[in-house]
């Protein structure tokens, strides 16, 4: 599903005229295979949401290959990068970035409105999906009147809403006390089993990590695979 190859990266930090790079990624190479969740953990300046940004077309590498269902997206410029990323990727953040001025509903409804998807079309499928998630009570609710388990689960169908292939998910449970983490957690495990999307999390927590299939740790922009996981 994804495969990157000897992927190098690094930031240009100091005064104009002076600057240095520093290394962020260096030489990464791993596959992530369809299907499967994959945790790449590491700390705080580690590297890994470089890496995710660059995997999500966010950023342009100054080396390596990446390719997304044998597409090299690598490659794409900032257009080209934008397009694919609605039709391929979901994504899931820390702190949901719902709108908040939308409802529920309009949250999940969102990306079929960016792509031009007839209102009653759209509509149903956000019914639908809001039904599947356990939202429908809340569908009418804005963001600051539903709990944070409650806006993670928003942000989960947003990102489903366009039936992605993938889902990237930054740190989905670092706002979430330990009850609503493992809701979360479970609700990605049961997406991945019943839907085969393909998930990666970024985590620097080894307890969300362990929801993988596969586990790759990163330190100082080097990545090693940790080894197979069991479900929660």
């Amino acid at each position: 599903m994804i495969s990157v190859q000897n992927l190098n990266h690094s930031f240009k930090i100091g005064k104009k005229g002076k600057e240095k790079r520093v290394p962020v990624l260096k030489g990464l190479t791993f596959d992530v295979a369809e299907g499967e969740i994959v945790s790449i953990v590491g700390k705080s300046g580690s590297g890994k949401s470089t890496l995710l940004h660059i995997m999500a077309g966010f950023l342009t590498p100054e080396s390596g290959e990446i390719r997304v269902q044998g597409i090299q997206t690598s490659a794409f410029n900032e257009v080209e990068s934008a397009k694919f990323r609605l039709d391929h990727f979901g994504f899931v953040f820390q702190n949901f970035q719902l709108m908040p001025g939308l409802t529920a509903f309009e949250n999940v409804e969102l990306p079929l409105t960016l792509k031009g998807i007839n209102k009653s079309e759209r509509q149903k499928k956000v019914k639908d999906l809001m039904q599947s998630v356990g939202l429908t009570d809340v569908q009418d609710h804005y963001p600051n009147e539903l709990s944070g388990g409650q806006q993670q689960r928003v942000s989960i169908a947003r990102a489903l809403i366009t039936d992605p292939p993938i889902i990237f998910a930054d740190e989905p449970t670092g706002s979430l006390d330990s009850e609503t983490e493992q809701d979360v957690l479970l609700l990605i495990q049961s997406l991945n089993k019943t839907r085969g999307i393909t998930f990666v999390i970024i985590t620097h927590d080894d307890e969300v990590a362990q929801t993988a299939n596969r586990v790759y740790r990163m330190h100082d922009g080097v990545l090693t695979e940790g080894g197979a996981q069991h479900a929660i």
